[in-house]
């Protein structure tokens, strides 16, 4: 979902710590890109197949449920926004607007149903230092795309930590890779801490701020078919059989191992 406006005057430099994002794609990208972004897409586009062995995403319910992120809102631009708006998306939500690696998911699999959901968030090392709308920018930037999931800024944490995030803490207090509660009542680690979220509004799985989002793909893959995604011990333990994926996504992962 892409912001039909034109974009607001870039505000000035805030801090040495950003650096200027080259949006073109190199002319000598690896051939793992290359694969990456064949798999992607070829995956993307086999979700749209009739007959398909992957089924089609359940139909989102017409009215939000207490395990949705539909009953929720938040602000943008000063002003509620329903995330209802995302009703039969796929999603990620992440406090923090500057992911590289979040544009690659996008770019492979917004057609498909997927979209991100971040906010920007300064209650950790300051990193988010600027006004909401500097951050957009900065974010419409990095990304090389304006997102229209960019919203205000949140408290994560804490007695004024926003009720979406408290949701999210509840429903998934465990972090992949490890699985293991890492700070008490599930607090959110660091930015860039990642929530999939399935095309029912359901949080499915909660990854830590270290994961790389590139290596979200089979789960989003997963969940835009309309499974469950990995467990979370696939990450470190790939080989047992609860990790054995679809036929369909088999052959893409052994181009991916090649690389």
């Amino acid at each position: 979902m892409l912001n039909s406006k034109a974009r607001p005057a870039t505000a000035g430099a805030k801090a040495s710590r950003r650096s200027s994002v080259r949006v073109a794609a190199s002319a000598s990208a690896s051939r793992r890109d290359l694969l990456l972004g064949a798999a992607g897409t070829a995956a993307a586009r086999y979700l749209w197949l009739p007959g398909s062995a992957l089924a089609a995403p359940s139909p989102a319910p017409s009215s939000p449920s207490s395990d949705s992120i539909y009953q929720f809102s938040a602000l943008q631009y000063g002003k509620e926004r329903s995330l209802a708006d995302y009703r039969g998306k796929v999603v990620v939500i992440m406090n923090i607007v500057n992911y590289p690696g979040l544009r690659s998911l996008y770019d492979k699999y917004n057609a498909a149903g997927f979209d991100l959901i971040c906010f920007p968030c300064n209650q950790f090392g300051g990193q988010a230092p600027g006004t909401s709308q500097e951050e957009r920018e900065w974010a419409w930037k990095k990304f090389g795309l304006e997102i229209d999931g960019v919203f205000d800024h949140v408290d994560v944490n804490g007695p004024g930590a926003s009720p979406l995030y408290s949701f999210l803490k509840e429903r998934l207090p465990l972090s992949t890779p490890s699985d293991v509660r890492s700070r008490p009542n599930g607090d959110i680690e660091w930015n860039y801490a990642k929530f999939l979220v399935d095309a029912r509004g359901v949080p499915v799985k909660r990854y830590k701020p270290s994961f790389d989002p590139l290596n979200m793909e089979i789960d989003v893959q997963l969940v835009l078919s309309g499974r469950e995604p990995q467990p979370a011990e696939c990450v470190l333990h790939p080989g047992r059989k609860v990790c054995k994926l679809p036929p369909e996504l088999q052959a893409a992962q052994q181009q991916l191992a090649e690389a």
